[in-house]
């Protein structure tokens, strides 16, 4: 565990790099998320050209696609038939 946590900690930090990425992008965020704020969110959503929105998953914290699915799903499903077509 300590390696891991270790490696999250010391990895790159791509934010000035974020305006690259030109590919559509979906930004979910848990309402209840303590380990990526919604200050991180909305900068990431800022620096991406591909992403217009954050969805919010409320109640949900970190990793909201293993918790709350149902929340997560449908609007993950609607990104990807819109960005695949």
């Amino acid at each position: 565990m300590k390696a891991t946590a270790k490696c999250l900690l010391e990895r790159d930090d791509i934010t000035d790099r974020l305006g690259e990425i030109k590919c559509p992008a979906i930004i979910l965020h848990g309402t209840a998320d303590t380990a990526i704020s919604m200050e991180r969110a909305e900068a990431l959503r800022a620096g991406l050209a591909g992403a217009d929105t954050i969805i919010p998953i409320e109640g949900a914290a970190h990793a909201s696609n293993l918790t709350h699915a149902q929340l997560v799903n449908p609007p993950l499903l609607e990104f990807l038939r819109r960005v695949t077509k």
